[in-house]
């Protein structure tokens, strides 16, 4: 195991490592337009604020509860007055709901049907970790539903709607964009180095009772708090893996995961309570880097790690290795055996392989 995705590995990093803010004299976003799910509190706030200081023209906050949305607005135009900024940005509130396959198509409508949108990028940041088990209105797990089969949907859908929205682009110039300014899109998704240490003990036991993962997940009496968002991140690294293996070329849009470190101000952790919550209070508060510079490598993979980190799991900033799992041969058969199960999980939505091909 590389140190990088050792406990040691992880430590070093909370402790020593601080990603760097990026300023408005070495990236600038006038005239572009960005989307940022999850984007009223924590990591998603602190990205937006950081990408309006950078001078983004058109933010699109993609939020579950408008009514927090619209109060981010307000505090996100706030902090840019005071800052003394004269920049004057286009915030909009567009409700998405990860545990809705309905929400989550409305949302992709809704950027394709925008005509007047490019989108430059999109960070899909919305995240949840659950201490009790609950369920989706369509039966799944939340964590699971909201961290791996909604974050996917919402992958799969956004790609080739930023695709064709970039070849329109180029198109328009003749179908070249040298000498433009005009650069590919960013589909980033916010991961997590805990998929490094989840167990995962469901593949085995749908193994063992010749049933789908999804279904052991899904039954209540398998849910692990401990254990649970761990592997929900592991299984949207194994999606994101799967995802970009997937991708016809040639795909003009830049595909990245980020993880943002351990942070401390989140409210990912909104559902915890008793002991283990207190626990979790507690690291967080020991080791935990604020969520600002978290929030700095969301916005780094967004606009700054360009084509270098195309198909690559960035960590403070740069290009990082994989988790050991990830690219192991038991990995890469997980891999496999999960992405035919979110196929099969969204077929009533959405044809995935009709959808890769349009990408």
């Amino acid at each position: 195991m590389v140190f990088q995705n050792t406990y040691r590995g992880f430590l070093y990093r909370q402790f020593f490592i601080t990603p760097a803010l990026i300023l408005p004299s070495e990236v600038s976003l006038a005239g572009k337009t960005g989307i940022v799910t999850g984007s009223n509190t924590g990591l998603g706030y602190h990205a937006s604020a950081q990408l309006l200081s950078l001078g983004l023209s058109h933010l699109i906050l993609a939020v579950r509860d408008t009514s927090k949305g619209e109060k981010a607005r307000t505090s996100l135009l706030s902090a840019l007055e005071q800052s003394g900024s004269k920049h004057q940005p286009t915030i909009e509130i567009w409700p998405v709901d990860l545990t809705d396959y309905a929400s989550i198509t409305d949302f992709a409508t809704r950027v394709r049907n925008a005509l007047k949108l490019r989108i430059d990028f999109a960070i899909l940041n919305a995240g949840v970790a659950h201490l009790n088990f609950g369920q989706a209105p369509n039966g799944n797990e939340l964590t699971i539903q909201t961290n791996w089969l909604g974050s996917a949907l919402m992958a799969l859908l956004l790609h080739p709607i930023l695709q064709a929205q970039y070849t329109r682009a180029k198109t328009s110039l003749n179908g070249s964009a040298q000498g433009s300014g005009l650069k590919p899109p960013v589909l980033s998704i916010v991961g997590s180095e805990v998929a490094q240490w989840a167990v995962f003990k469901e593949r085995k036991m749908a193994a063992s009772q010749n049933t789908s993962v999804l279904s052991v997940l899904n039954d209540k009496k398998n849910f692990n708090p401990g254990d649970r968002y761990f592997t929900s991140k592991l299984l949207l690294t194994l999606f994101f893996v799967e995802f970009f293996n997937h991708l016809p070329a040639p795909n003009d849009v830049i595909v990245n995961i980020v993880n943002p470190g351990f942070c401390n101000g989140t409210e990912l952790d909104r559902t915890l309570s008793g002991w283990l919550g207190k626990v979790f209070v507690g690291m967080k508060r020991g080791i935990g880097r604020s969520t600002d510079v978290g929030a700095r490598t969301l916005v780094h993979a967004a606009v700054v790690a360009g084509n270098e980190s195309q198909g690559c799991y960035l960590s403070d900033q740069k290009v990082a290795p994989w988790m050991d799992f990830v690219v192991s041969e038991k990995g890469t058969q997980a891999r496999r055996e999960m992405w035919r199960e979110m196929r099969q999980e969204l077929a009533g939505v959405v044809d995935v392989d009709a959808v890769m091909k349009e990408a």
